[in-house]
């Protein structure tokens, strides 16, 4: 027994030396070898993720910023200050002390204003014009529409919709802006609303070629208008160095003859431009809440144009509608689009009200035997003003505690309104014992 449990260890210790010697002792050399082989591995996968890691950052990072900056409040709120007619014209001017002193390039005393009116109409009968002075005048209107240009961009829209079998398509719009205002961290565009409808995704092209993701900030489909926006961490500092802002001109000193520029796409090619002059001004044109200025000019454009009237100091004056394009183009004055333009771009949603109306004055008043206030030429049908009960015929005297005598105030009430509030609409109606005053509650909608 005992003999057969040595046999045992011995069978055993003989297995462990079996097993040593198959093992291998490596030396100092192939120890260091091995490390080196895993430090290498080891930069190489640092490497590795350092690229991947900065494809990433620069894919996610336009998109980021986006999301980011959706979220921001601008610090102080963007501000147009409202235009006035001016109230003296030069023959009725009075000048000034300083401008009534003699001075040594005045005419002598002697000499009338008669005289000197037929000394200058004389000089220009006289002079011969000749091609070098068309030459500089249409040098002078390129150069004014070269630096417009540079704020002309290119609004485009695409939305994913099917086709008569479901097939899915893709349907683009394009129409023409142009950037008014650059802020601290963004850069806003004023654009035709009709290529804004139920966009999915919206892409400026600046003059350069440069494209950047965009969106529409705000619309008003009532006046035909959007703001459109673009961060200014998506544009490179090339673009912006290129482009420029057009400012926003005064459209009621708009006067018959004055020549203009149509920048955009008049041409049905966004930075094409055309030359001509206001042909005719048409006042108090009536629309929904409001009422506005038209300038027609006697350039013709293409049932698809877009873009502005421009005056030769380079500043809009007026922007160009859907439906008033054609021989006589005609478009929307600037001055009564300020207001739109101003709570837009803050980013605030219009109220609507749906009333066409005509003002009446105390002239009107006493001749047609109709009450002060505005008349309602329309409630313009499903609106808020027409679901409420009010009709064509009304007259509407005040809005709440505001005593409405125009249309204008009409619309300086509605800026200081959001949608889905409610208002009291306190109007005269015409009977058969004559106005009766009644009173109605308009829950206000959106423009």
């Amino acid at each position: 027994m005992a003999d057969m449990e040595r046999k045992d260890q011995e069978d055993i210790q003989g297995e462990q030396e079996r097993v040593f010697v198959r093992e291998r002792v490596l030396n100092r050399l192939e120890n260091r070898r091995r490390w080196v082989r895993r430090g290498a591995g080891l930069v190489i996968s640092a490497v590795v993720f350092g690229v991947v890691s900065c494809f990433v950052f620069v894919w996610a990072r336009p998109h980021m910023e986006k999301w980011f900056e959706a979220e921001e409040v601008p610090e102080t709120a963007i501000h147009l200050p409202r235009d006035e007619e001016e109230t003296k014209t030069p023959e009725t001017e009075t000048p000034t002390e300083s401008e009534q002193l003699p001075s040594e390039t005045e005419p002598p005393e002697t000499q009338s204003a008669e005289d000197i009116k037929e000394v200058v109409e004389s000089a220009v009968e006289s002079y011969r014009w000749n091609i070098t002075d068309y030459e500089n005048l249409y040098q002078a209107l390129g150069e004014v529409s070269a630096r417009v240009n540079k704020g002309i961009v290119t609004v485009t829209t695409r939305t994913p919709t099917t086709d008569l079998f479901d097939n899915p398509i893709q349907t683009e719009g394009k129409a023409s802006g142009v950037i008014w205002n650059i802020t601290s961290y963004e850069m806003l565009i004023l654009t035709s609303y009709r290529a804004q409808d139920n966009e999915t995704t919206v892409e400026v092209t600046f003059c350069n070629g440069t494209k950047a993701a965009a969106s529409v900030k705000s619309a008003d489909g009532k006046t035909g208008i959007a703001i459109v926006s673009v961060p200014l961490a998506s544009i490179d500092d090339e673009t912006k160095d290129r482009v420029e802002t057009v400012s926003l001109g005064n459209s009621l000193e708009a006067k018959l003859g004055q020549p203009v520029i149509l920048a955009g796409s008049p041409k049905d090619f966004v930075g094409s431009i055309a030359y001509g002059m206001i042909s005719y001004v048409s006042y108090g044109v009536q629309k929904e809440d409001m009422d506005i200025r038209m300038i027609y000019t006697d350039i013709p454009t293409s049932s698809q144009a877009t873009g502005f009237v421009i005056n030769t100091k380079g500043q809009i004056i007026g922007m160009i509608t859907a439906d008033t394009t054609g021989i006589n183009t005609g478009a929307v004055g600037i001055s009564d689009l300020k207001s739109s333009i101003e709570r837009l771009s803050n980013g605030s949603v219009l109220a609507y009200m749906g009333i066409i109306g005509q003002d009446v004055t105390e002239e009107i008043s006493e001749s047609r035997q109709i009450p002060i206030g505005v008349y309602v030429s329309e409630a313009v049908l499903e609106g808020p003003a027409y679901n409420a009960g009010l009709q064509s015929g009304d007259v509407l005297v005040a809005l709440d505690d505001t005593e409405i005598l125009s249309v204008g105030m009409i619309e300086t009430f509605l800026e200081g309104k959001l949608p889905e509030e409610v208002v009291i609409a306190h109007i005269r109606r015409v009977g058969r014992d004559g106005y009766t005053e009644m009173e109605f509650q308009v829950t206000l909608g959106s423009r």
